[in-house]
């Protein structure tokens, strides 16, 4: 059985694509209809997440930081001076992975690091005033793209999904379950 193409030739549209896993796993009794439903959910939101990233890094870019930076600086922007543990865990990343775009960041005289008063083995994230005013123009380019990406869906509709994703995002990380042995696929 052929699936339908774009018109370019062997090229699968995405749509198809999403259809034909979740054929395929019911079919061949892998996995029931709504847990493919479920594997549906988290390959768009993979491929949401990745287009966003991509976009977002693209508009950042021509401020000189990554994606990864402006997270940081927003985070330092709404919280105030933090530790790099907390930087981490309001935008979402590990320490390691924010590594690279702070030392950047502290480079180009957006960021500083300082010890904490009260804990010299703490150090302290803080935006500088030049941060603060070059986040200004970041946030408005990201707002613009966000606009775009979003306006196809009414503001209801952008309320129910923040208000999901929200709920999915803030869980306890749900419990491991025993994994399959690679034997038994």
């Amino acid at each position: 059985m052929s699936a339908p193409t774009d018109g370019d030739e062997g090229r699968l549209p995405v749509r198809a694509y999403r259809q034909l896993i979740r054929d395929r796993l019911v079919r061949e009794d892998i996995l029931d209809e709504s847990d493919s439903a479920r594997m549906e959910l988290v390959f768009n939101l993979s491929r949401l997440l990745n287009r966003l990233g991509q976009d977002f890094e693209t508009v950042h870019r021509r401020h000189g930081w990554t994606w990864a930076g402006f997270r940081i600086m927003n985070v330092l922007w709404v919280a105030g001076p933090v530790e790099l543990r907390e930087v981490a865990r309001l935008s979402g990343s590990s320490r390691a992975s924010i590594s690279s775009a702070l030392n950047t960041l502290e480079r180009d005289g957006l960021v500083t690091r300082r010890r904490n008063g009260t804990d010299r083995r703490q150090v302290l994230l803080e935006l500088t005033e030049r941060g603060r005013s070059e986040l200004r123009g970041g946030m408005r380019d990201q707002a613009d793209l966000e606009r775009e990406w979003f306006g196809p869906l009414s503001a209801q509709d952008q309320e129910v999904l923040t208000r999901l994703l929200g709920a999915l995002a803030d869980q306890v990380r749900p419990p491991k379950t025993k994994l399959r042995s690679s034997k038994a696929w």
